[in-house]
This record gives C-alpha cells, sequence and structure tokens, in this order.
C-alpha cells in the first residue's frame, strides 16, 4: 500500500485572488457613486445596485479573511500572495467599519 501524501493547500492563493475580487468591486463601486446625478439617474436602482455590490463585498471579505486564516493554520510557504493578503484585508476591514458611521 502507497503512504498518503498531503495534498498542497492553496488557501493563500485563493486568498489573493479574492482580494483582487474586492478591489475590482470597491473600484466599481467608486465609479458609479462618483457619476450619479440625482436628476438623471433612478435613486432606487441606484440604490439596489450598490446594496447588492456592498453584499456581495463584505461576503468577499469575510471568505477572504477565512482563507488567510486558514493559510496561517496550515502553516502554508508565504510569498507576495500571502503578505499582500496580511496587508490587504486590515485595510478592508477598516473601510468597512468607516463606511458604517
Amino acid at each position: 500500500m502507497k503512504p498518503r501524501t498531503a495534498k498542497p493547500t492553496n488557501y493563500k492563493k485563493w486568498s489573493f485572488k479574492l482580494l483582487l475580487y474586492l478591489i475590482i468591486i470597491n473600484i466599481v463601486v467608486a465609479y458609479l457613486v462618483f457619476n450619479f446625478a440625482i436628476g438623471l439617474h433612478d435613486s432606487s436602482r441606484f440604490n439596489q445596485n450598490i446594496g447588492t455590490l456592498s453584499i456581495i463585498g463584505n461576503l468577499i471579505l469575510l471568505a477572504g479573511i477565512v482563507l488567510t486564516i486558514l493559510s496561517i493554520v496550515n502553516k502554508e510557504k508565504k510569498n507576495y500572495q500571502f503578505y499582500i493578503s496580511i496587508i490587504g484585508y486590515p485595510i478592508f476591514i477598516i473601510l468597512t467599519f468607516l463606511s458604517l458611521f
């Protein structure tokens, strides 16, 4: 019988990808907010779009944090993906809490 070998995990890679998606979502939200004109656009549709993007962004933020924690727990090798995730997610946590005020 062959001994079982542990499969390498890719938590840091997926955490990094989710961080990139989170950055893209925040850029889209900023673009929508900057280009919104009260007289020209439907405010209810705008609020629905921003609300949907915010929920998706918060879910991606939570998933990325969990994947970063799993990367630390599983002691994956550290590379640029890990370090950028370690720096990026706290920034987005702060931005999320600032947006609540």
